[in-house]
């Protein structure tokens, strides 16, 4: 089945008096009137008085047939914020404004809906899929270089500008008119708005929080997506989702991949949790063959994002769904950043700016040193240092590795999303935890992904739920991501529980690499990425000639630049 996809043509100089027309064919030109193409599989809601909600949008009173609760205004800031109060999902609005004449949209927080956009003299044209511009438009997507080299420099930071020139990605929770990039935007979903306003919740009370909201999201997805299976490893994330299934009395089944070496090897851990819930199971090997030099993940994508092992995950994935007849795969992306999973002393600095000096406090100092691994004095000492440094923007590292000397400046890299940069009170610490989710952008699936899958857990009100969960009731009793181990303990094996680390397919990468290095050091050494001034040349041979390459991060950043290469190609054929 094809994945859910829509394009829609706005006028840039006519009012949305005439309201939109549902076109049959995505290839149709722009007309003078503004239209909308939906495949079968995306769901159009018409919300009345010319207001259009694409997408699955829930309501937070429970699972209610098409958006009869939402309650649209003449204004669109009001109609906007109706949906982020009273509804969720994934989701892009579009909202007529009386006052201004101009149609507004907004894509909901979660980014489960990744909308993208490109002006052309007449019309701004939005897609789900910008492979569907150049049948609307006329003009096909061309690679920008200059984008490229940022998405190069900052892989881990999804950034407004794709690197398709000419095509920029919405930012989510925003209202924006968006015929006009210079308009004023308003940002009506933040982080802070939904971080910590009482230091004194408990653990308990935070666990059943969770577990609730949970539930109520996982139902949600379920009935509105149908068959699911699960990809599970054993590990907090995935076992987190079958939980909630499970608890729902929801069916499902399981999918579990392995390295053939025992150091990839989590099959005993999803065997357990299968078994204990009564799940059926399939079990899949990694084949370091199954990847060439040409193989990439991020087709038709605007951005080289997808890491290029994970082709091998589709493929494998899709044969577990098709054996399960499940229509789509739920995944865990994003568990980690989404429960706060921190290597540092935020959560003792939060909790002692809360507390003051208090037992409390020293319980999570302790807590702490054994997540981290680190000494007492230590973590004392760098709880000082992060009291002292307070709230902070989220900064992400820039890896200028193997690029060439223009890789000096990020001056124009602009993220997605722009939230506050500082934050008063005692819970500062959460930037880190919001700098940890924005990290998860590039890896979690939308219902518009190419393969049949879904990262649920980035769902705005799990979002929501863990924004408000004190720091420092995350790491609780010294294990990484307590809550969440806790929230579904009573359908779980707890064997599960004491897993505070877990494999991942290193070894199967490292294989694929090395059947393919020399035409991998071909494919870049002759490649549209040398010859258009983002490699250097020079360095690359001598990686490619020295051991350096057998060094895991270099192998990454050369898979990684492989796969923009693949990705260019495709773009420019």
């Amino acid at each position: 089945m094809s994945p859910p996809r829509f394009i829609l043509a706005l006028p840039r100089d006519r009012p949305p008096t005439q309201g939109i027309v549902r076109e049959t064919n995505p290839l149709v030109k722009p007309q003078a009137t503004a239209w909308l193409w939906a495949s079968d599989a995306m769901p159009v809601a018409d919300a009345g008085d010319g207001s259009v909600v694409i997408g699955h949008c829930f309501s937070r009173a429970g699972p209610k047939n098409g958006i009869g609760w939402f309650q649209h205004s003449s204004d669109a800031t009001q109609s906007a914020k109706s949906l982020l109060r009273k509804g969720w999902g994934a989701y892009f609005a579009v909202l007529p404004d009386v006052s201004t004449n101009r149609w507004q949209v907004m894509s909901d927080p979660s980014g489960l809906l990744p909308v993208f956009r490109l002006l052309t003299s007449s019309h701004v044209i939005l897609s789900s899929d910008p492979a569907l511009f150049q049948g609307a438009s006329g003009l096909k997507p061309e690679v920008c270089w200059r984008r490229t080299l940022h998405h190069l420099m900052q892989p881990d930071l999804r950034q407004r500008a794709t690197c398709l020139a000419g095509v920029d990605e919405l930012p989510p929770g925003v209202l924006l008119d968006p015929s006009s990039p210079d308009a004023p935007e308003q940002v009506l979903w933040s982080p802070s708005d939904h971080f910590p306003a009482n230091a004194a919740l408990t653990f308990e009370s935070a666990r059943e929080e969770l577990r609730a909201v949970a539930c109520n999201v996982l139902d949600a997805w379920q009935m509105a997506l149908g068959p699911v299976a699960v990809a599970v490893s054993g590990g907090v994330d995935s076992s987190f989702i079958c939980g909630a299934l499970a608890a729902g009395g929801r069916e499902f089944g399981c999918i579990t991949l392995a390295t053939a070496e025992a150091g990839g090897d989590e099959r005993y851990f999803a065997r357990l949790l299968a078994n204990h819930l009564d799940r059926p199971l399939m079990e899949f090997i990694y084949d370091p063959a199954a990847l060439t030099p040409q193989s990439f993940a991020s087709k038709g994508m605007p951005r080289p994002s997808r890491r290029t092992f994970v082709m091998a995950v589709d493929t494998m994935l899709a044969r577990g769904a098709a054996e399960l007849a499940a229509a789509v795969v739920l995944d865990g992306n994003a568990g980690d950043n989404l429960f706060c999973y921190l290597h540092s002393a935020v959560p003792v600095a939060d909790r002692l700016r809360s507390e003051g000096p208090s037992f409390g406090t020293f319980s999570t100092l302790l807590d702490m040193c054994r997540v981290t691994g680190c000494d007492i004095p230590t973590m004392a000492k760098e709880t000082l240092r992060k009291l002292r440094q307070g709230g902070s923007a989220p900064s992400f590292f820039c890896d200028t590795r193997l690029l060439t000397t223009d890789a000096h400046s990020d001056s124009e890299i602009e993220p997605l999303v722009s939230w506050p940069e500082n934050v008063h009170g005692p819970c500062t610490g959460k930037h880190d935890h919001v700098a940890l989710i924005m990290r998860a952008r590039h890896n979690i699936h939308g219902i518009s992904s190419r393969v049949p899958r879904l990262s649920p857990l980035i769902s705005q009100p799990l979002l929501e739920t863990c924004l408000r969960i004190p720091t420092w009731l995350w790491p609780t009793g010294g294990v990484n991501r307590a809550l969440a181990r806790a929230a579904f303990a009573s359908e779980l094996p707890a064997e599960l529980f004491n897993r505070t680390a877990k494999p991942g397919p290193d070894s199967f990468i490292r294989q694929a690499f090395e059947r393919n290095r020399i035409q991998l050091h071909v494919l870049l050494r002759e490649g549209l990425l040398v010859k258009n001034g983002l490699l250097d040349a020079t360095q690359l041979d001598r990686v490619f000639a020295g051991e350096t390459a057998n060094d895991w991060k270099t192998v990454r950043r050369l898979l990684d630049l492989a796969e923009a290469e693949n990705w260019a190609r495709s773009w420019q054929a």
